[in-house]
């Protein structure tokens, strides 16, 4: 007798639910799958001690005949496709047939289904794929399913379950990503006693708001564009809310939720410095992109795709998602009840230093000489709304009056966007401005940081400095960036050790991005400076021409508003 031999079936199920039933959130997803499939408007789903000892599923669904239904539970058995074709433009949810025989060999199973227009539905019990008992059961239309003691019978992967609170919290991402890609179906998630989710079914921007929270909600952008080939649609926040991680992005690709990092790099490409670094937006986007350009059949789990021609995609995507940002006023909401629970989105944090300067500008005159800046003779298309300044708050933040409500300037991360859209314009067209200095400052490195920065010495000198080296790990630094005019010494050494610092990174592009970072941070007015009202008028009327105002270099708002009827809550008025 050969050594080779086929499998049993009971065998082959269980490597395949090694594959495709990882936790109990692999059992919530590959069963509120096919509820979808089978046309459900309404899932509830109810589970125990994170999924472990219960996962039970119910739906309104088209339901089975007893005969599909004993089917179901044969390997690779599906109602989704007929031939290997059918992979091209399959647009449900499961396709394989492994889900429900992977999770009936690792637990104990019911299920109790009805089909549309009868009035006896069928019942079938089974335990670890061993047993099968089929019975004629009253139920209503649609599909219930029983998961009980998950892992009874392989407890070495019991074991690698994590405590309760952890896999119910992958239960709860499961649920969010089902929830989020079908609005127009209501979801109903109960743990024990605890209601987690109640999501009726709505359009995708309220589905949104129930379910990433009030804050998002409100900061929500509409996108929608079509390219060569991609069609785009869904909801992104505004840059002043935004996640350190991918998570709070849900991507599709033909209606299918997906993992996919160079998908969420692009979008996040798209904002640039409005956002805070290392942060995303948050929200939902759906691509449709030709059925021949996405390979779906790559991994069980069905959240990984393949795309033709992704350089292009991505490409087409920034570019419309830019399109859409530069036509929006991107100023975020001050929420003054914000919930002390309400910490799933966390606004970018400053977490940039900055230092009083000892004389401030005292006039529009003085203002402009120091900084070089003007206002522009044409006009610039904005979104910003029309303000006039108020007052001053700790000599930090502008507090300004427009139609709509009052708005709250951060005067130096305003002043620093400005100086950044400025300095880009003078470098696109290599006009950086440069000023002597009346004494040369000296500059001593270290043999390592000498060595990077006389690499850089060109990048430095295009950008408006005039450095030359003085010896083996000395420079003088002779000319400025015009911005920099007038600037203390100390000042101006900070921004040098600060250009020394990016010598760290990679690409030459990385390196003048962060050079005019630099130069525009530190030519900015700073927090402390004693702004008279001519002087705050004169940063608000430079914020209206540039492009994007709404946030620093370093991707921090800019501008907040707080609205009358926000006031309105806060005094406990109504009706006036």
């Amino acid at each position: 007798m050969g050594k080779i031999q086929v499998l049993d079936d009971h065998t082959i199920n269980q490597i395949a639910a090694g594959e495709v039933i990882e936790r109990p959130a692999s059992v919530v997803k590959e069963l509120v799958e096919n509820s979808l499939d089978a046309n459900a408007k309404n899932i509830w789903i109810r589970i125990e001690d994170g999924g472990t000892s219960l996962v039970m599923i119910r739906d309104d669904g088209d339901g089975m005949d007893a005969d599909d239904a004993e089917l179901a539970f044969q390997k690779h058995s599906t109602s989704k496709i007929r031939s290997f074709d059918d992979l091209q433009t399959v647009n449900t949810s499961g396709f394989r047939g492994e889900a429900l025989p992977s999770i009936a060999s690792v637990s104990r199973l019911r299920i109790t289904t009805c089909k549309k227009g009868s009035n006896i539905g069928t019942r079938i019990t089974i335990e670890g794929n061993n047993s099968l008992d089929i019975e004629e059961h009253t139920a209503p239309q649609g599909t219930t399913i029983e998961v009980a003691d998950l892992f009874f019978n392989t407890p070495a992967r019991a074991k690698h379950l994590k405590r309760t609170a952890t896999e119910l919290q992958h239960i709860v991402k499961t649920v969010t990503i089902e929830a989020i890609r079908r609005p127009d179906v209501a979801f109903n998630l109960v743990h024990g006693e605890r209601k987690l989710i109640e999501a009726p079914a709505s359009d995708l921007k309220t589905r949104i708001g129930i379910l990433l929270g009030r804050e998002a909600s409100r900061e929500l952008i509409e996108f929608s564009g079509v390219g060569e080939n991609l069609k785009l649609e869904g909801f992104l926040t505004k840059p002043a809310v935004s996640r350190k991680s991918m998570a709070g992005l849900y991507l599709h690709v033909n209606g299918r939720p997906i993992q996919a990092r160079n998908i969420c790099y692009s979008i996040r490409g798209a904002y640039g410095s409005l956002l805070h670094e290392g942060h995303f937006p948050v929200g939902a986007l759906f691509l449709e992109i030709p059925a021949e350009d996405v390979d779906v059949n790559v991994h069980p789990a069905k959240t990984i795709v393949r795309i033709a021609r992704e350089e292009k995609i991505n490409k087409e995507l920034r570019t419309i998602i830019k399109q859409i940002l530069s036509e929006q006023a991107l100023i975020a909401n001050i929420d003054l009840e914000k919930s002390k629970n309400d910490v799933l989105f966390e606004m970018p944090s400053a977490n940039t230093v900055v230092r009083s300067r000892a004389t401030p500008v005292t006039s529009i005159d003085s203002f402009q000489q120091e900084f070089d800046v003007t206002l522009k003779e044409e006009e610039i298309e904005t979104n910003m709304p029309s303000m006039r300044p108020l007052t001053l708050i700790e000599n930090k933040y502008i507090v300004a009056m427009g139609s709509d409500g009052l708005y709250i300037i951060d005067f130096h991360a305003a002043h620093e966007r400005v100086m950044y859209e400025r300095l880009k314009d003078q470098s696109r067209f290599k006009r950086v401005g440069k000023q002597d200095l009346l004494k040369a400052i000296s500059l001593e490195l270290s043999k390592s940081e000498a060595s990077a920065f006389e690499e850089m010495l060109p990048q430095i000198n295009e950008m408006g400095f005039d450095v030359e080296k003085f010896g083996p790990s000395s420079f003088m630094i002779r000319s400025v960036p015009a911005l920099l005019a007038g600037s203390e010494t100390e000042r101006i050494r900070e921004a040098i050790d600060d250009i020394v610092e990016s010598g760290s990174m990679k690409s030459a592009e990385e390196k003048h991005t962060y050079m005019m970072y630099t130069v525009a941070c530190h030519s900015a007015l700073r927090a402390g400076d004693k702004l008279t009202m001519a002087q705050m008028e004169f940063v608000i009327r430079e914020m209206e021409s540039i492009p994007n105002p709404y946030a620093c270099v370093h991707g921090r708002p800019t501008v907040m508003t707080i609205t009358p009827s926000e006031l309105d809550k806060k005094f406990k008025r109504s009706g006036f």
